[in-house]
């Protein structure tokens, strides 16, 4: 098990109503960091769990963001249902939505609603864009922040053309910010002893993560815009690809030495990165041409051996069997039900994945949160009978 003193949020109570990337990774982070989480899904689930295959709900967008957590299956558009989520909010520290502005005010589950019944609630929206403004209610989603922000132009390809990154990386690093906004929130109540509302959007948080490139673009407007360093970028060998960088002159002397162009430390037009980067494509080129003379694993351990910056271009299958990585056990084999033992990443900061940390099948842990709220059996069935909860009866894991 992780060790009790990592768990920071031992004892807090986060009701997870978010669905997809950007939420349930956020209060994803709680749980594994010791948080109670109750996952409430409608009864078609979290949208995730159909999306990219998999059995029975579990897919690996669905999996990974809710590792940890508990499934509690309530329809929140019956009275009853929102009453039950009401009554959780009463009991609980934190809680996460992920719906577009107005929706939660219809079931009397928006922050000024609940507010009332705890001050102390850490109450986070998740939205494309915010709760108001000219495109408050737009829909929003990872690939529409990425095309909108410049992210895909920043992206191009070699040809100038605009691509998407290939993961939902906006939403992976929303859930990143929200945690942190949440911790910050509950820090804050600690010496205030309120709770806050805390509205965040995906065009926000795609604006942060490029704070660099947006600056950089603002700075060079106008003008062509030089490459920060010769060489940076990818390289193809004999049998793969390289990734090299040099930061520093001394770095790129010794990059040239390493492929057999030690003469480049006189050659006056490369003394400098300054002056190297109007010869880009000309170094470029040459060290394209000598580096497809080798295998990639010879020309790494030399650049290594000199300290450039290099790394060979991996799959992610390499990836998880690199002897640092091994090392480091940055990756931890969790049974997850439906799926079998799957690779986890450790929690950055934290240094093992809790075994017992599997993602929930839809509804697995609704009848066990309704009697600690104080419900019997008989009113569980009715609820059930009612549609208003799904108790899973099935296998669980």
């Amino acid at each position: 098990m992780v060790d009790e003193v990592l768990k920071p949020y031992q004892g807090i109570k986060v009701l997870d109503l978010s669905q997809g990337i950007a939420g349930p990774s956020a209060a994803g982070i709680l749980a594994r960091q010791g948080a109670e989480v109750l996952k409430i899904e409608p009864f078609a689930g979290d949208w995730s769990r159909l999306m990219g295959g998999g059995n029975d709900g579990m897919t690996p967008m669905s999996v990974s963001p809710n590792l940890g957590k508990k499934s509690v299956c309530i329809d929140a558009t019956t009275g009853d249902g929102a009453a039950l989520i009401r009554r959780m909010i009463r009991e609980s520290d934190v809680v996460l939505e992920s719906f577009r502005p107005g929706v939660m005010s219809k079931f009397g589950l928006d922050y000024e609603s609940v507010v009332a019944d705890n001050q102390r609630i850490v109450y986070l929206s998740v939205s494309g864009f915010g709760q108001d403004g000219p495109s408050r209610n737009l829909p929003g989603a990872d690939s529409v922040v990425q095309a909108m922000s410049g992210m895909m132009v920043m992206n191009r390809d070699a040809e100038g053309n605009p691509r998407r990154v290939g993961m939902l990386v906006v939403d992976a690093a929303a859930g990143v910010y929200a945690a942190q906004c949440i911790g910050a929130a509950l820090f804050a109540r600690e010496r205030s002893g309120r709770g806050r509302y805390i509205d965040l959007t995906l065009l926000s948080v795609a604006a942060a993560l490029q704070s660099v490139p947006v600056i950089d673009d603002f700075v060079h407007a106008g003008v062509a815009k030089p490459p920060v360093t010769v060489p940076s970028g990818t390289f193809r060998t004999r049998d793969g690809l390289v990734n090299l960088t040099a930061l520093r002159d001394k770095m790129f002397f010794a990059l040239a030495r390493v492929i057999g162009h030690a003469e480049w430390e006189r050659q006056p037009d490369y003394a400098t990165n300054q002056l190297r980067l109007s010869r880009a494509a000309e170094i470029n080129e040459k060290i394209q041409a000598a580096l497809l003379g080798n295998d990639t694993q010879f020309w790494v351990e030399r650049f290594q051996q000199e300290d450039v910056l290099c790394a060979p271009v991996l799959d992610y299958a390499a990836f998880r069997a690199h002897p640092q990585v091994l090392h480091q056990e940055t990756f931890h084999q969790v049974v997850q039900p439906g799926m079998g033992s799957i690779p986890v990443p450790a929690l950055p900061g934290i240094d093992a994945v809790d075994p017992d940390c599997a993602a929930p099948f839809l509804g697995e842990h609704t009848e066990d949160v309704l009697r600690s709220l104080g419900l019997q059996a008989e009113e569980i069935a009715l609820l059930e009978e009612k549609r208003i909860v799904y108790v899973r009866r099935g296998p669980k894991r």
